[in-house]
């Protein structure tokens, strides 16, 4: 077969999954009825609203036919975009790629979908003429399409709701982040160049259209419309007019452990913007007793530390007195972050884990926070690494061995309290570390060995 009918061939299935999956995600859609008006309407000509899901339906199918040349450009969009490089290798890439595509149809027919609800959209958002047609089968698309998560519903369809709320066609990103040092061309001069929302549109109640039925959807939209939350709080164009902290103290409530385990990634950030409704929905986030949302409650502590100290303190303590090894752990990971912002709250909650019963708990105390520690108290005030080195635990003992053998290279007065006071309760736990010493340095071992023994000269630091 001719290579440009095979071509042809290929684009006629693509269209028609397209066509299926468009009417399928319409007629899904279209349970939310009605649809919201229009954010922009064309002054000279009256609003004609659609009567029925049924119109919208045939609507959009008769606009996805009629377009083939949009059709064949998102075509020719994802075959450069999407086939992958390595077929370029074979004795017929052409064909191959074709293949390819046919395989993924779905994969394919989604890219495709998503390119034309942006399409409509940006038609339905152009100010100069903008067209209500495609504004209710292009809203009516994007709420069909977003209800499977996969990178083009996180981020295309948070893309296109953004420009919704801004009543800016898609197509680009309609702000900018917030100019800083972190940036390469920033200066002192320079401000941010937002986009100011439009106050006589309706975008931002569109917007709350789609969130709400988002909210009312399944799991997976309800955690599509987290992220999609996620998102909106680094805009601060839309963080009030969206009354986005409101929506997140009232979606915590009775969620599913998937979603109130996506709603924990927020908790950081929305603690920057709100502060009280941060706290609102951490307090009941950290009631779930689901180990997904536990987990997920452990892993934002770093990072809630650095925005928040006083509440990640909290949070540190809760977990360390939980029964449950993982949240012990978390705390103990937590606290090596601590040692950065508070070392005194640090040095005040060494002690529990460093006597954890479990060992795996200890273990990660010695690798995670007692090199801080012996920064902070290199006499080791408080009794924590001398206990630590006497139980002789194989596994914790390599890092400890690791911490003397630098100790005694650059503080030597500090190494000789430590070392002391071990000798004194265990004699012989030291042998190891000689041993190692002495395979890295002999005569610096020896000469230790002398010191501690009263018949030499402290060594001097090695720098």
């Amino acid at each position: 077969m001719d290579f440009s009918r095979e071509r042809q061939k290929t684009a006629s299935i693509i269209h028609t999954r397209c066509l299926e999956m468009l009417h399928e995600d319409l007629e899904w859609s279209l349970t939310n009825w009605p649809l919201p008006p229009p954010p922009l309407l064309d002054q000279e000509l009256p609003l004609i609203s659609p009567h029925s899901a049924s119109q919208v339906l045939e609507q959009a199918e008769g606009l996805f036919t009629i377009d083939k040349a949009r059709f064949n450009n998102l075509l020719g969009n994802c075959r450069e975009g999407m086939i992958p490089h390595r077929l370029s290798l074979t004795a017929d890439p052409q064909r191959e790629g074709e293949k390819w595509l046919l395989k993924r149809i779905d994969d394919v027919a989604r890219n495709i979908m998503f390119g034309i609800c942006e399409g409509w959209l940006a038609l339905a958002l152009d100010r100069d003429a903008p067209d209500t047609t495609r504004w209710y089968i292009g809203i009516a698309l994007l709420n069909g399409i977003c209800r499977k998560i996969d990178g083009l519903s996180e981020n295309q369809g948070y893309h296109i709701l953004e420009s919704i709320a801004l009543s800016n066609p898609p197509g680009h990103w309609p702000t900018r982040p917030e100019p800083g040092p972190q940036q390469v061309d920033w200066s002192q001069e320079k401000y941010p160049t937002n986009l100011e929302l439009n106050e006589g549109s309706g975008g931002i109640d569109a917007a709350h259209w789609l969130l709400d039925v988002m909210e009312e959807g399944g799991e997976e939209r309800r955690i599509i419309l987290v992220k999609w939350m996620r998102i909106m709080l680094e805009r601060p164009v839309l963080i009030e007019r969206m009354a986005l902290a409101k929506r997140f103290e009232q979606i915590v409530r009775s969620q599913p452990e998937v979603v109130a385990a996506e709603l924990v990634t927020c908790v950081p950030r929305l603690l920057e913007v709100s502060r009280h409704s941060g706290l609102l929905v951490l307090t009941a986030l950290q009631t779930r007793q689901e180990p997904c949302v536990k987990m997920a409650v452990s892993d934002i502590l770093p990072s809630l530390l650095r925005v928040s100290p006083e509440e990640g303190i909290s949070l540190v303590d809760f977990l360390a007195k939980s029964d449950d090894i993982g949240a012990r752990s978390a705390s103990v990971s937590a606290l090596k972050e601590l040692a950065n912002i508070n070392s005194d709250a640090f040095l005040q909650r060494i002690k529990k884990p460093a006597q954890d019963s479990e060992k795996t708990v200890k273990r990660l105390f010695v690798q995670t926070c007692l090199r801080d520690y012996l920064e902070l108290d290199p006499s080791d005030s408080q009794k924590i690494f001398v206990p630590l080195w006497i139980e002789n635990d194989e596994v914790a003992g390599i890092r400890m061995r690791e911490l003397l053998l630098r100790m005694q290279d650059v503080n030597t007065q500090s190494f000789t309290i430590i070392a002391n006071k071990i000798t004194s309760e265990a004699p012989d736990s030291l042998k190891k570390f000689w041993d190692v010493l002495a395979i890295r340095n002999e005569e610096r071992a020896k000469a230790w060995k002398h010191y501690l023994s009263g018949n030499g000269t402290i060594p001097e630091p090695l720098l």
